[in-house]
């Protein structure tokens, strides 16, 4: 026990490359290992003619000011490749290779740097790594000129000019006739009511069919060409940061991934993307107008020579829809402009969470995605991800030009990590005990996040409900209160004898006034029907069942048309988005109804009275009563729309897909089209059991701290999955 005691003391008062020098493999010859220690110590700092094996080297400041004064042992173990290559010319055999007590002190001992230098020591290797990466970890972009000489035809790599049937010139020249048709017709109204004193005499009902022409049926059109123009709209801010993230400029790519995929509210000017797309938005916008200014054009004048009253049109509200529907024609003519053969990026329209999945096989930029502080609460994205601000979308490949050419989300800017997971995630992946006798089959604590759009929220959603029901109500009792008798009319408060310009201030005021009331309506419920859309199919996903690919990661609600969405819907099952999407298109009755309600006439005590139509008043509270019987639908089941942060970039929706097994999954391997896809996932099989299975969470036993989007497997592969892994631990 004394000589044990006094050979341990020994050990101690060694030098560390002695005890090193003591522990080498016997029967190896330790020249190599010295001369290759000697050229890394006297060799000059960035000279890498001296040795076949760069050495690492980190920054400047971080070197000097906490590594330049370390023992030779930190050098070897930190900044020294492994000697594998000690000579020029000169190589070990695998052998020795792996018998070498260098490499294993190395590999173990190897310190951490702070990763806030933008410093990170190689992973242990078979072979050294350099700091500069090589050739076929560095990504090219391919161009159009480069995708031209590479594939001359574009039959194997096909032009990434992709755009959606709706930003086509075709659908873009639909826009621009409905704008001039209606042009032509209220400048026709105008010049033929100014030249003949009127269009057609009154027929002194207004219960009769002049009455749904002049009152109703324009401010009908102009509902259809604003709801056209809106859904432009919406897929050109869809499409844009798609386009936005093609560019070759890295200045244009700035914050692309962090543009909205949706519009926020039409009640607003929507002013995102170029100013070509800025300026369809305000047009968009002013042609809100137009259905109000509608309704109050047309009334009834009295003709002194003729004795009677006859339908006119009001000069100046006319001019104003016709430079209204003028401004929007041109800004529909600057947007198709700008689309047409313009460079998406897409191969197809990138409608769903699996349509963006295949952009991100090959990416060399997910390590940025998973982060834990991006699941936290208040998180500044662009802050988090500031490596990411300049990202490109297109076709890439190596930079010794092997591999072929692929299609992906990607830079250039940094070497290549190909998915790599960091360390310390790696070393939390091990599985956990009991892991795979959790009550859920897939999911592991698990109970959402704390997002939900604020519209969505308890206290706007029941505040909005409650205040409409009271208009509702409030209405329903002035109506038929017999003192208050809506059928006998009320007086106007204000004149209601058309000027010459057949301008009839009463006539303006209770036309105008209800239609606006009724647009705000309208466009609000939009924005409940648009976060519901885009919800859905992460609600599906959350449940500890799963859902079919159908209705999780292919369900493209948010990106459907105002009548394609609950075509969609009912044939997935989910009736609550059929019934509000639906609904949310028919309430633009609500301001078309409202601006033709009322009408200046005289009632039979020669007093000058406003008169509703009662057909188009018992019409109009049936829709209010739907539009409050909608809005208490969101009500219930909303907890499974919580997430831990909104979906509504591109940047949101991958952090929520950085599961390895995910977007390294074959069926998002060279994905051709948005039917291939559909077909890998198995839908439209003949057994609907076939069609794969997607949640949203944590895996038991692996990334337990990761959530993402995941294919569900059968119980049965879980556990055999688990025991080969309990194994490899």
């Amino acid at each position: 026990m004394f000589a044990a005691d006094n050979a341990a003391r020994m050990d101690g008062l060694k030098d560390e490359l002695a005890l090193a020098a003591g522990k080498v493999t016997p029967g190896v010859d330790d020249t190599p290992y010295i001369q290759y220690a000697l050229e890394a110590l006297t060799r000059e700092r960035g000279n890498n003619t001296t040795s076949q094996v760069p050495i690492p080297s980190p920054p400047s400041e971080t070197y000097n000011e906490r590594y330049q004064s370390r023992s030779p042992k930190f050098m070897a173990k930190g900044f020294a490749a492994p000697p594998m290559a000690p000579t020029r010319g000169e190589r070990l055999p695998s052998h020795e290779l792996l018998n070498s007590p260098l490499l294993h002190q190395c590999q173990l001992d190897t310190p951490e740097l702070p990763q806030d230098r933008g410093f990170s020591y190689p992973q242990p290797m078979a072979a050294p790594l350099s700091q500069k990466p090589s050739s076929t970890d560095h990504w090219i972009p391919v161009d159009k000129n480069m995708l031209q000489t590479i594939d001359p035809r574009g039959r194997t790599y096909p032009p990434l000019t992709f755009k959606p049937r709706i930003l086509r010139p075709f659908s873009m020249l639909m826009l621009m006739t409905l704008c001039a048709l209606m042009m032509a017709a209220l400048i026709f109204s105008a010049v033929y009511s100014r030249k003949n004193e009127g269009l057609t005499p009154y027929p002194g009902s207004i219960y009769s069919g002049q009455y749904f022409v002049f009152r109703i049926l324009p401010q009908l059109l102009a509902g259809v060409v604003l709801i056209y123009a809106q859904n432009i709209m919406a897929a050109s801010l869809r499409i844009i940061p798609f386009a936005t993230l093609a560019e070759e400029d890295p200045e244009k790519r700035y914050l692309a991934l962090f543009r909205s995929l949706y519009p926020t509210s039409f009640l607003l000017p929507q002013l995102s993307g170029p100013w070509q797309l800025k300026t369809f938005g305000i047009a968009t916008w002013l042609a809100n107008f137009t259905l109000p200014l509608l309704s109050a054009t047309f009334t009834c004048i009295y003709v002194d020579g003729q004795g009677r009253w006859i339908w006119s049109a009001t000069q100046g509200l006319i001019w104003v829809s016709v430079a209204l529907y003028a401004i929007l024609l041109v800004a529909a003519c600057i947007l198709m402009t700008f689309w047409f053969g313009h460079w998406t990026g897409l191969l197809w329209d990138a409608r769903s969470v699996a349509d963006l999945i295949p952009l991100l096989h090959r990416t060399n930029t997910m390590n940025s995605y998973r982060r834990k502080g991006l699941y936290e609460r208040n998180c500044d994205y662009r802050a988090e991800l500031r490596e990411r601000w300049f990202d490109r979308l297109g076709y890439w490949q190596n930079g010794d030009m092997t591999g072929g050419v692929w299609h992906a989300i990607g830079t250039s800017a940094v070497p290549a990590d190909g998915g790599a997971e960091p360390r310390s995630e790696r070393r939390s992946n091990s599985l956990s005990v009991g892991s795979h006798m959790t009550a859920s089959s897939a999911l592991l604590d698990f109970e959402g996040g704390t997002y939900l759009p604020w519209c969505l929220r308890d206290v706007p959603l029941v505040s909005f409900i409650l205040v409409t029901s009271g208009l509702l109500l409030a209405l329903l009792i002035v109506s038929f209160l017999p003192q208050t008798k809506l059928e006998s009319g009320f007086a106007p408060l204000l004149t209601a004898r058309p000027d010459d310009a057949a301008f009839s201030a009463a006539n303006f005021l209770y036309s105008f006034l209800p239609a606006t009331l009724g647009m705000i309506l309208f466009l609000l419920f939009q924005s409940l029907d648009q976060a519901l859309r885009i919800l859905q199919p992460w609600g599906d996903m959350t449940s500890l069942d799963g859902a079919v690919a159908s209705r999780s990661i292919l369900a493209d609600y948010a990106a459907c048309l105002s009548l394609h969405a609950p075509v969609r819907a009912l044939r997935n099952g989910h009736w609550r988005i059929a019934v509000i999407s639906l609904m949310s298109t028919l309430f633009i009755f609500i301001p078309i109804l409202a601006g033709g309600l009322f009408m200046a006439l005289t009632a039979p005590t020669q007093q000058v009275r406003m008169f509703p139509s009662m057909p188009v008043y018992g019409v109009l509270v049936a829709f209010l009563i739907l539009y409050v019987g909608c809005a208490s639908l969101l009500v219930p089941h909303r907890r499974q729309f919580y997430l831990p942060h909104g979906v509504t970039t591109i940047a949101s929706l991958v952090s929520f897909c950085t599961a390895r097994d995910l977007y390294e999954d074959p069926a998002f391997r060279s994905v051709r089209s948005r039917k291939d896809l559909a077909a890998r996932l198995g839908v439209g099989r003949k057994d609907a059991r076939e069609e794969s299975i997607w949640f949203f969470g944590v895996l038991a036993g692996r990334d337990e701290k990761r959530i993402s989007v995941r294919r569900m497997k059968r119980y049965t592969e879980k556990m055999a999955m688990t025991r080969s892994m309990t194994s490899m631990v």
